[in-house]
């Protein structure tokens, strides 16, 4: 017996044609809430600003003086690092209270409240 060889029919040449790829979108399904949207919350103004307590206070205590102070008794007064305080006077900002960084004639670094913003 002799093997035949299976042969394929040869296939005609396909032109190549511009083609434009088609994509679906993706189908997304969006939950509605019944609930309605909560408004958000009134910028206080300097006037009507609650008092932090605990440290705080010690940073508004030690800022409200008339010469300021430095970053470096504030953390001597509170034990934090000087990173956190910063951190903690840009929250302050954000309640309103208008807190100011300077540098003196003599040099000195010294953050204060600032009454033009106030």
């Amino acid at each position: 017996m002799t093997r035949r060889a299976h042969t394929t029919p040869a296939q005609p040449k396909i032109e190549q044609q511009n083609t434009v790829a088609v994509t679906r979108k993706a189908q997304v399904k969006v939950k509605t809430s019944s609930r309605p949207k909560p408004e958000p919350a009134p910028i206080p103004s300097p006037t009507t600003l609650k008092a932090p307590s605990g440290k705080l206070s010690i940073l508004l205590d030690h800022v409200g003086q008339p010469v300021g102070t430095t970053i470096d008794e504030l953390a001597d007064a509170t034990g934090w690092q000087r990173h956190t305080i910063r951190a903690a006077f840009s929250r302050l900002r954000q309640r309103g209270f208008p807190i100011a960084f300077a540098i003196d004639p003599d040099g000195r670094k010294a953050y204060r409240l600032d009454p033009k913003e106030g």
